[in-house]
């Protein structure tokens, strides 16, 4: 618990600003003061969760403070590389405490039940359990980057040019064939049949083969009519 109420009172200080000279332009992070950097942002979070928890009655403080006493030394030595880091680029211990604190804030409007409790003490415990080797390898995995001022030097960023602003080209509606159609070929109009004429003594020759058929016919209807009347009377 009095280890809780240390970390308390200096991040008070660092947020009243109290005789905080002018910040230094940030600098790049190499991979190690990264790393160090994740490592601090752990201990931070276990530390706002334990104190947020703690106003929420449930308490783990007990389990974060054996994760500090567990670490203490890993803990000293990434701190001692952030320290550093500052002081390279001509920063102090206030450029540290604002540091510290920037990182307190990102975790300030964490949810608090009895589940994230239960997962922050349980990450205390597999912080208190590993090897300071491994201590690093455990912040990587279960932490968030830790946002760093100034930004990773391992990953420059990429300027970005009117090219990739430009809007990419729409595709045409109607996709081009891969091979052109064959021509059309005109069909040919179709071929009338030329009427047929038949000879002249052809024609004649029906003619009076009509005229007999007719004349055949002729009695045998007066003959009907003849006997149709003769049974009417």
């Amino acid at each position: 618990m009095a280890k809780i109420n240390k970390w308390v009172a200096g991040l008070v200080l660092a947020a009243t600003g109290a005789a905080v000279p002018a910040q230094a332009a940030p600098h790049c992070w190499a991979q190690k003061e990264s790393t160090a950097a994740q490592v601090r942002d752990m201990q931070t979070m276990l530390m706002v969760a334990a104190l947020r928890c703690r106003a929420a009655h449930i308490d783990i403080s007990a389990d974060y403070d054996g994760f500090v006493i567990a670490q203490k030394d890993a803990l000293a030595a990434a701190n001692l590389v952030i320290k550093r880091h500052f002081a390279d680029e001509g920063g102090n211990q206030a450029d540290y405490d604002r540091f510290a604190t920037s990182l307190a804030n990102n975790f300030g409007d964490d949810a608090t039940t009895e589940q994230t409790c239960a997962e922050a003490a349980a990450l205390a415990h597999e912080g208190s359990a590993a090897a300071p080797a491994q201590l690093e390898q455990v912040a990587l995995v279960r932490v968030f980057p830790a946002a760093l001022p100034g930004g990773s030097c391992d990953a420059p960023a990429t300027p970005l040019t009117l090219a990739a602003l430009a809007p990419a080209k729409p595709e045409p509606l109607v996709q081009p064939l891969a091979q052109p159609l064959p021509p059309i070929v005109a069909l040919a109009a179709p071929q009338q049949t030329a009427a047929v004429t038949l000879p002249a003594d052809v024609v004649a020759a029906l003619t009076v083969l009509a005229h007999y058929r007719a004349s055949d016919a002729a009695p045998a209807a007066v003959a009907t009519q003849t006997a149709a009347l003769a049974s009417a009377r």
